[in-house]
């Protein structure tokens, strides 16, 4: 299982996917609260004990969309860690990859730098994606006598 590249791939669906058209969000619910204040009846105003409520739906709506976004940030923010420690705990290892053009290939990891927030992995003065790596071995020794 990737988990970096699964934690991606949802945020960009984020980023792109439109809106259910249908359902309300919390502009919608404020515009329907400013319309019913608006064109009440003068005569039977809305109760203040309901206007209450409907202000406190709207407080607890939004409240839930603003922890929904920081547990997402929180939980990409982990698995960002999660994959540096990951990363780091391959230098002096024999990894192979596939890299992303096709090609099969092994070295060993001499390091780890940074790129739009996630780790890649140095092997043979190349940079490498973490998630083109599909084996990791413990370094091979040098002389095969020892």
């Amino acid at each position: 299982m990737n988990t970096v590249g699964t934690v991606d791939e949802l945020l960009r669906q984020r980023e792109g996917a439109k809106r259910d058209p249908s359902a309300l969000g919390k502009d919608d619910f404020l515009r329907l609260l400013i319309t019913q204040l608006k064109y009440q009846d003068p005569i039977s105003p809305v109760d203040d004990k309901e206007f209450i409520a409907q202000m406190a739906q709207f407080s607890s709506l939004e409240q839930m969309q603003n922890l929904n976004t920081n547990l997402s940030e929180m939980m990409l923010a982990q698995q960002k860690l999660s994959a540096l420690g990951q990363a780091m705990q391959m230098i002096g290892k024999e990894v192979e990859l596939f890299t992303k053009e096709g090609e099969s290939l092994f070295g060993k990891v001499t390091g780890v730098q940074f790129r739009s927030g996630w780790p890649e992995i140095i092997v043979d003065g190349k940079l490498y994606d973490f998630t083109e790596v599909v084996a990791i071995r413990e370094g091979v020794p040098s002389d095969p006598a020892v």
